[in-house]
């Protein structure tokens, strides 16, 4: 990996980058607004959606769209892209990774002059394709240099930041706490890729019941800092 594609990881993984991650707190309101403040463990609770969501589910997606993209393969990349949208059940979610993904690709068009992003975005604008986030980051990566398992643990890290800073500005801990947790799940990163790197697309799967209905349930809290 040379240092330009390095940097390129970094932009991709920045807060600074323009995805709208800072809008959603992935269900995480939902878990503060009702249950004690005391009986939530953020750093358990970010584990379980990174076992049991993200990896199985979107980082396998990321990988086979950044195989397909690999190829120069379209409608595979559509394919996944439906796939996904099918595999995440809750409405909230199933838009916000669109919403991401769109502002993904809206915002590297200008600077990305390839023929498969192009048909990609012609894709969504045409409504053949959603644009979910991790199979437009799988697009990217790969036509950034990114290797697949560093844009695989940039998925992972930047989620975990996205969830983190959810915490943090919803007052449930501190910075300091927050680069604890997130000092302590890296070392789980490399399994959850090396595993989802492995798996087939057929095998995409997710199961977190309590997160997917606590995902539901933000659009009735009676205030929402989060639009998700």
């Amino acid at each position: 990996m040379d240092e330009t594609s390095l940097i390129a990881a970094f932009q991709l993984a920045d807060s600074f980058f323009p995805s709208g991650m800072v809008t959603f707190s992935h269900g995480l309101e939902t878990f503060i607004s009702l249950c004690p403040p005391s009986g939530i463990d953020i750093h358990q609770l970010l584990k379980d959606y990174l076992t049991g969501k993200i990896a199985p589910c979107e980082l396998v997606a990321y990988a086979h769209a950044y195989r397909a993209a690999e190829d120069g393969d379209l409608s595979r990349l559509q394919v996944i892209d439906q796939l996904l949208t099918a595999s995440l059940l809750p409405q909230e979610v199933r838009q916000g990774s669109a919403r991401s993904g769109r502002a993904f690709v809206a915002t590297l068009q200008p600077l990305i002059d390839m023929t498969l992003l192009k048909q990609f975005i012609q894709a969504i604008h045409a409504g053949q394709s959603d644009g979910n986030a991790s199979v437009c980051l799988g697009l990217l990566c790969f036509l950034w240099n990114i290797p697949v398992r560093v844009g695989a643990l940039l998925h992972l890290y930047t989620f975990s930041v996205s969830f983190l800073s959810a915490a943090l500005r919803l007052g449930h801990l501190g910075h300091r706490e927050a680069q604890r947790i997130l000092f302590e799940l890296r070392p789980t990163f490399s399994p959850l890729v090396d595993t989802a790197l492995a798996r087939e697309l057929e095998e995409i799967s997710a199961f977190a019941p309590l997160a997917d209905i606590h995902a539901m349930q933000h659009a009735y809290l009676p205030v929402r800092l989060f639009s998700s």
